[in-house]
This record gives C-alpha cells, sequence and structure tokens, in this order.
C-alpha cells in the first residue's frame, strides 16, 4: 500500500525549504528537509530514522505544511510574551492584504509572511519573524487556503438577469421553466477528501487514455423534475435530440433558459426551436455559470459518482444514469439552491 507524502509543493514553495534547509538553523531546518525529503517520495518513517525523531512528528510538520506552506515549519510565538504587532500593525497588514504585490513594486503574486515581515520592516521599522506575522493574521481571522477563480461578467450581466428574473415572474401554470446546460463527466477521476488510515494514502489508478462524454441535462425549477441524456459531445444535431427528448417528456409551453454555447446558438438549433412552436428560449448572461442551477447539480453528481474512482465511460454513463433516477424533486432542488416548500 502507498504511503503518504506531503502534498505537491509549488515551485516557489520548494525554493523556499530550499532556502530555509540551508539559511535556518535548528529544528526549523531539520523540518524543512523533513519536507523535502517526502516531497522525493520518502515514507514518514524513513524520514524518522534518518532525522532520529518519531513518525508522529514528521506527520505533524507534513500536516502543518500541507495546511500552511513552508511558513508552517516555523515554531510559533509562545503565548505570555508582549505582542510584537499591535492594533495599528495589524489594520496596516489588512490593507496590505486588500492590494497585490506588485503595487508595492515587490515581484511576486501572493503576500507570504515572509514577504510581509519584510515589509513591515521596510515600511513600518516593525522587526518581526514570520511566525509573529502568522499569529497576526490568525487573530485577524485569516488563513492561507486558496482563493476561487471568477469569471469577468460582461456589460450586460446584470441588465440580463433582471430581464429573466421579470419574464419567469410572468409565467402563468400553462408554462414550464426549464433551466438546461451540459456538463463533460471524465474517466480521469477528480480527487476529493476520503477517509484513510492515519499516514497512508490510497492510489487512485489513472488510466491510459482519457476520456469523455457529455451530458446535456434540465430542471424544471418550479417541480424539480430533471431530464438528462448523455452524447459523445455538444454538438447542434444532439442538441436538438435532446430537445425532442424534453419534447416527448412535457406538454404545454415550455420556457427553456441556457447559456449562449454555439451548440445553442446555432442556425440549426434556431431552427428547430421556431418549428417546435411551444418552446420559448432565453440567453443567460456570458460567463454567468453561476445563474444556472444546473451547475449545483453537474457538481453533486461528479462528486457523487465520479470523484476517487478510475471507471470505464460505460460504468460512468451508467452511474449518471442512476443518479439522476433516484434524484427526488425535492433533493434536486436543494440541490440546486432553490428550496422546496
Amino acid at each position: 500500500m502507498s504511503h503518504r507524502t506531503i502534498r505537491q509543493p509549488s515551485d516557489e514553495e520548494r525554493s523556499e525549504l530550499k532556502r530555509i534547509k540551508r539559511e535556518e538553523v535548528g529544528r526549523v531546518a531539520m523540518r524543512a528537509h523533513m519536507m523535502l525529503l517526502s516531497d522525493r517520495g520518502l515514507s514518514a518513517f524513513d524520514i524518522a530514522d534518518l532525522h532520529d525523531v518519531t513518525h508522529p512528528t514528521v506527520y505533524k510538520w507534513m500536516d502543518r505544511f500541507d495546511e500552511e506552506g513552508p511558513e508552517g515549519l516555523f515554531d510559533r510565538e509562545r503565548e505570555g510574551r508582549p505582542r510584537k504587532i499591535d492594533d495599528e500593525v495589524e489594520r496596516e497588514i489588512e490593507k496590505l492584504l486588500q492590494t497585490d504585490p506588485t503595487e508595492e513594486g515587490e515581484n511576486a503574486s501572493r503576500w507570504t509572511t515572509p514577504r510581509i515581515a519584510e515589509y513591515l520592516e521596510r515600511e513600518l521599522g516593525v522587526d518581526v519573524h514570520p511566525e509573529t506575522v502568522r499569529e497576526a493574521l490568525k487573530r485577524l481571522e485569516y488563513s492561507w487556503t486558496r482563493p476561487r477563480r471568477s469569471l469577468r461578467k460582461g456589460p450586460d450581466y446584470e441588465e440580463r438577469l433582471a430581464e429573466l428574473a421579470e419574464r419567469i415572474g410572468r409565467v402563468g401554470p400553462e408554462t414550464i421553466v426549464l433551466f438546461a446546460d451540459e456538463t463533460e463527466v471524465k474517466r480521469f477521476p477528480p480527487l476529493r477528501r476520503m477517509w484513510q488510515p492515519v499516514g497512508e494514502q490510497r492510489a487512485v489508478w489513472v488510466p491510459e487514455q482519457n476520456g469523455d462524454f457529455a451530458l446535456y441535462g434540465a430542471l424544471d425549477i418550479c417541480t424539480g423534475e430533471t431530464y438528462t441524456e448523455a452524447f459523445d459531445r455538444e454538438v447542434s444535431d444532439h442538441t436538438i435530440e435532446f430537445l425532442k427528448q424534453v419534447r416527448s417528456q412535457t406538454t404545454g409551453k415550455v420556457l427553456l433558459i441556457w447559456d449562449q454555447a454555439s451548440w445553442h446558438t446555432s442556425k440549426q438549433v434556431q431552427d428547430f426551436i421556431e418549428d417546435l412552436g411551444r418552446f420559448e428560449t432565453l440567453r443567460l448572461p456570458k460567463r454567468a455559470p453561476e445563474a444556472n442551477p444546473m451547475e449545483d447539480l453537474w457538481r453533486e453528481l461528479k462528486e457523487q459518482v465520479a470523484a476517487c474512482l478510475e471507471r470505464s465511460l460505460e460504468a460512468l454513463r451508467e452511474s449518471c444514469r442512476q443518479y439522476f433516477q433516484t434524484l427526488s424533486p425535492q433533493q434536486a432542488l436543494r440541490t440546486a439552491g432553490i428550496g422546496y416548500e
């Protein structure tokens, strides 16, 4: 069974580990060396033998590194010491974190604790250790976490959402309101947290060849009913096939809301929708996945049936089918963040 190692460090983190090992002294340098050895694939037991420490000690610093990076290898400031960073300096740190380092002349993209410490000494004359900065950040309720990606919104974002809300508000009981979307399901399994023995990481096999398929879906935001179909890829022909399925399973008027993908806006698809007669389409703003509740269903689907397990495309297709077959309307609405009364 494979043994646990630290998460893969970034190039910047790996360089910082080497610097700490080279320039720091005593226990901090030893901890950096332990992380470098783990990065090379050595087990915690082998590292413990090399440094004459217990393997729980190695795991402790591996955990600290995984959570906080190289800065986490420094000793915490002892309780009882007077604070070197007072309220005024803390306010300056908060202001600093609202900027990016390039605005302050730094050749870097993130504010790390060593970089903040250097700034405080250079600009404010406050000489503190990076670990002291870390403690201040914890008091300020900051944590070393990944940011989220955000798409720049188009100029018509708010206006288009307001128009959609107004149109949905005018829908009568004879009209079904569907949000439609597509997602790619890949053989390459996304990794998510799971229960594992302490100090071990289960191996998730990587397929020799990645493959994927397109899953079309639509959600009735009034009833919670879902409609799904798998195809090889997203193209106009498959969009029309999916719309035929939706047509066969619905009656009355349909207000269909989706994004501006080419397989939605093509002349072929628009002509087909016009021939249907009872379908009206509205387009979401560009780069606005958060406005489509189907995105929440896709996210939960992949967490449930695709994470941490390599399977064939046939098995994945069947799992997706079973997922939506057993998903109740109430569960669909709750997952989509709409709620259910």
